[in-house]
């Protein structure tokens, strides 16, 4: 079985932004360029984008975290706005649900975290309930987070970085390759036991028959 690896930038791709706290370590107008992604803001997350000087291509949200005046802003340039009151699911979940409807199934995702750890929380928890629908990247202040389905896998990393791997909430037959630690045929049912392990190559491979994982690449900060 050949390897896949969690975002193939080659398929159609949409980043994400909301209005938690964002890495000072990602450059998000080069990655929209380089990777050619949609750029969608979650309601607040126009506030980001107008602050960064990004334009996205849409704007989905009920529109509470926005100012008139930064609406007005991208209206004036065109940019489509998509406005869904319903309170049911958050603004995430809103953006989530409207770009699966239209195709959408790789998702980067940044300012979902941080501010707040219920919102921290409720991005994890959006990532398990539609991960068999779509693959997820979430960068945060000090990491690049991944959720895996069974399945092989390869994750880029680097020489001496700590990679941490979470049953989410469970795994089975779990092996990898590339880590100080490697594990070999094991389960990962909750606990520490993934916590802190340290990548020894360029590539990581990840391979478990069932469950899903949340894998942790820490980003060394100077």
């Amino acid at each position: 079985m050949t390897p896949n690896t969690p975002i193939n930038f080659l398929s159609p791709t949409a980043l994400v932004l909301g209005n938690g706290n964002y890495p000072n370590w990602f450059d998000i107008k080069q990655f929209q360029v380089e990777y050619k992604v949609l750029l969608v803001c979650a309601d607040g997350g126009a506030e980001k984008a107008r602050q960064l000087n990004l334009m996205p291509d849409l704007i989905i949200g009920d529109m509470d975290s926005v100012t008139t005046e930064t609406i007005n802003h991208f209206q004036a340039s065109e940019v489509k706005i998509i406005h869904q009151p319903n309170q049911n699911n958050n603004d995430l979940e809103k953006c989530l649900r409207w770009l699966l409807r239209h195709g959408w199934r790789q998702f980067v995702l940044v300012g979902f975290t941080g501010r707040r750890d219920d919102q921290t929380i409720a991005t994890l928890q959006i990532m398990r309930k539609y991960a068999r629908r779509a693959q997820f990247l979430l960068f945060t202040e000090t990491a690049q987070i991944y959720l895996l389905k069974k399945g092989i896998w390869l994750i880029n990393a680097i020489p001496g970085q700590t990679i941490s791997l979470f049953g989410f909430p469970r795994v089975y037959h779990l092996t990898t390759r590339g880590l100080q630690y490697p594990t070999k045929d094991e389960n990962l049912t909750g606990g520490s036991h993934g916590l802190s392990n340290t990548a020894i190559d360029e590539m990581v491979q990840i391979q478990f028959s069932s469950g899903y994982l949340l894998v942790v690449a820490i980003q060394e900060l100077n």
